[in-house]
C-alpha cells in the first residue's frame, strides 16, 4: 500500500497500473494479484486509512478539554499537518471514490461522522456565544475543504522549505478568527488550544 500511495501520488489513481505497483513493491504481478483484485482493492485498502486520522484527531478534541473555538483550532492545525504529509493526493482520492459510491460506501460514511463531528463543535461554539451565527453543517464542510486545499497547495508548491504545522497553524487562525464573535480573542484561544494539545 505504500508502494501504491506513492505512485499514486506521482501519477494518479488512472495512472497508476498494477505492474507498476507491483514493481514498486518488489512483488511479482501475479502474487499482488493474490491480496488485491485490481488497483480499485488497493485504493479501497489505502482509503480505509485515510479517513484514521481526522477521525482519531475530531475524537480527541471532543473529548479533551478547552472552548469549541479552540477544538477547531486544534482541530485544524493537526488536520492540515496531517494531511500534507499524505504520500497522495486525497482530492484525486476523493474524485475516484465519487465514481462508485456503494464500492467506497465505508469511507463516505466516515467522511460523513467527521463533518457531523465538526459541526457539532461549531454547534456548541455558537450555543455559548464563542462563535457567529453560521450554519454548523456548512462551517463542517468549508473546514474539510480548506485543510484539503492546503494539502493540494503543499504537494505542488516547489519552494524546498515548506512546514505543514505552519501551513495549519495559520488556517487555524484564518478559520477561528473568522467564526469567532470577538475575533480580538483569537490570540487566547490560539494559546488554549496549544495547551490543549
Amino acid at each position: 500500500m505504500a508502494a501504491a500511495s506513492a505512485l499514486f501520488g506521482e501519477h494518479g489513481v488512472t495512472g497508476t497500473t498494477m505492474a507498476q505497483i507491483a514493481a514498486a513493491a518488489g512483488l511479482q504481478q501475479s502474487s499482488l494479484y493474490y491480496y488485491f483484485r485490481g488497483k480499485e482493492d488497493v485504493l479501497a485498502a489505502i482509503l480505509a486509512r485515510a479517513n484514521v486520522v481526522p477521525l482519531e484527531l475530531v475524537e480527541q478534541v471532543v473529548q479533551g478539554p478547552g472552548s469549541p473555538a479552540a477544538r477547531l483550532h486544534r482541530f485544524i492545525r493537526g488536520d492540515v499537518a496531517a494531511l500534507s504529509v499524505l504520500p497522495f493526493d486525497i482530492n484525486e482520492v476523493h474524485r475516484y471514490a465519487s465514481r462508485d459510491r456503494e464500492r467506497f460506501g465505508a469511507y463516505w460514511t466516515e467522511r460523513r461522522t467527521l463533518q457531523a463531528r465538526l459541526a457539532a463543535i461549531v454547534r456548541s461554539g455558537v450555543a455559548a456565544g464563542q462563535l457567529r451565527e453560521v450554519s454548523a453543517r456548512l462551517a463542517a464542510i468549508t473546514i474539510m475543504s480548506n485543510d484539503e486545499a492546503v494539502q493540494n497547495w503543499y504537494r505542488h508548491d516547489t519552494r524546498p522549505v515548506r512546514d505543514p504545522r505552519a501551513a495549519g497553524r495559520f488556517l487555524a487562525d484564518l478559520v477561528v478568527a473568522g467564526l469567532l464573535t470577538r475575533p480580538e480573542q483569537l490570540a487566547a484561544v490560539r494559546a488554549e488550544a496549544i495547551e490543549n494539545g
